[in-house]
């Protein structure tokens, strides 16, 4: 008997059996299989999965994990490593793959590479739903990747919250005052200050409206507040789903939910909590449709920083649009991993989406600049890294506590402790940070 239970004598591919549609039995594939794009495999070839080359739409086959280890969607495209493009599969880690107790480490190291492909400019943006460049690929992780956030989760235990010196009261504090830095600055450290600056969307007013509100609350006004929130949660909610956006709207209605996520999360109240709850699957959903907008830095993954300057994005605009797409979905999936670790049902043999690599560049320089001419300047002048899977180690090599913008800071000190990280700005630059 074959693997899976399927006969050695069966002579249709598996997918047509299971289909009950009739095969033509053409080995590698099928053209049932070739016409659908999905895997095929005959008896005991289970394990061989084709990939699609969709230049010549020809098909070749890479051994990949089973398919007991992963589902497919007969629409997805595959590329040369056996995963998605659309990054929706949810496929399990490879045996080679190490598979670590704990689920904020899982969250912490799965990132890497560099590139800034072409993106699209805010005003473009505003008209029309084009496609970013998308990452093609996402690598699974390996032990090394989650060397350094292992006692993390490791030594996690609910009392840390109240340690202001420890790693995840640190992490956890930066989360929970998301809606404080919107309120106070019109930015985070994952949107971008100049990203709303002309034609706002009306989802991010209600939530910049809002979060000042809330922070700003009194006894007296608490319940008004609360009414405000609950009406604009659901306003955006009703107004943001099931319908076409374009990619700059897409990524305003994740930014407005994600504050008012925070709000809910980390306010005390039951009710707020239950409502932080019920929505995280619809951000989690909005989120992935930011994946398909992403530019994931995978043409650049490996350039030094030299060569980085070489390929200058073709405008700021751009750049500030896609690096504030790559650390939003960073940073909602990261939200979720700290809900559920919090809330003691995180998963520790199940990584998610933190299975693959995902980018972000490191750089104060470039993330501050509040215009096109300092922008570029920075490009030209200042050192850049590009940060896959939570790793630093050419950042440590070669930067200065100066380089470190406040989203690279809430990983680094993760990954290393706060004093550790207090120790590092202040010994490179004298940078004293608070």
């Amino acid at each position: 008997m074959a693997p899976g239970g399927i006969s050695s004598r069966q002579k249709s591919c598996n997918a047509c059996v299971k289909s009950k549609r009739r095969c033509d039995k053409q080995t590698p594939t099928c053209g049932n299989c070739v016409r659908k794009r999905c895997p095929c495999s005959y008896g005991g070839k289970s394990d061989m999965q084709p990939r699609y080359n969709s230049a010549n739409g020809s098909i070749g086959v890479d051994t990949v994990a089973s398919p007991s280890s992963a589902s497919y969607d007969s629409g997805f495209v595959l590329n040369d490593g056996g995963f998605s493009t659309a990054f929706d599969a949810d496929v399990a880690l490879p045996d080679a793959t190490l598979q670590i107790d704990g689920t904020l480490e899982s969250l912490l190291n799965s990132m890497s590479g560099s590139t800034f492909g072409d993106t699209y400019g805010l005003s473009d943006l505003l008209g029309r739903d084009v496609p970013m460049a998308s990452s093609p690929t996402s690598k699974a992780l390996t032990r090394p990747d989650y060397s350094r956030i292992a006692p993390v989760c490791d030594d996690y235990a609910p009392w840390q919250l109240a340690d202001p010196s420890s790693r995840i009261a640190y992490a956890v504090n930066v989360f929970k005052n998301f809606h404080v830095t919107f309120a106070q600055n019109k930015s985070t450290i994952y949107m971008h200050s100049q990203l709303y600056v002309g034609n706002t969307p009306r989802w991010i007013l209600q939530a910049f409206a809002t979060c000042v509100l809330y922070t700003n609350q009194t006894k007296e006004t608490r319940g008004f507040v609360l009414k405000i929130l609950h009406e604009n949660v659901n306003n955006l909610i009703n107004t943001a789903s099931g319908v076409s956006f374009t990619p700059r709207e897409k990524l305003a209605r994740v930014h407005a939910l994600v504050v008012y996520q925070t709000i809910c999360m980390f306010d005390g109240d039951i009710s707020l909590g239950q409502r932080a709850e019920n929505d995280l699957p619809i951000l989690e959903s909005w989120n992935e449709e930011l994946n398909n907008i992403r530019d994931n830095l995978d043409d650049v993954a490996e350039l030094d920083m030299t060569e980085l300057r070489k390929r200058q994005p073709e405008s700021w605009e751009r750049w500030v649009f896609a690096e504030s797409v790559r650390r939003t979905y960073i940073i909602c999936h990261a939200l979720k991993t700290f809900w559920d670790l919090l809330k003691d049902r995180g998963d520790e043999d199940n990584f998610g989406k933190w299975e693959y690599i995902h980018r972000s560049t490191l750089s104060r320089h470039l993330w501050t600049a509040t215009n096109s001419f300092d922008f570029y300047r920075a490009w030209n002048e200042k050192p850049m890294w590009i940060i896959s899977a939570f790793c630093f180690d050419e950042f440590l090599r070669t930067g200065k506590g100066d380089d470190i913008d406040d989203f690279a800071l809430a990983f680094l000190t993760l990954s290393f402790g706060l004093d550790e990280v207090k120790t590092f700005c202040y010994e490179t630059s004298r940078r004293l940070l608070e």
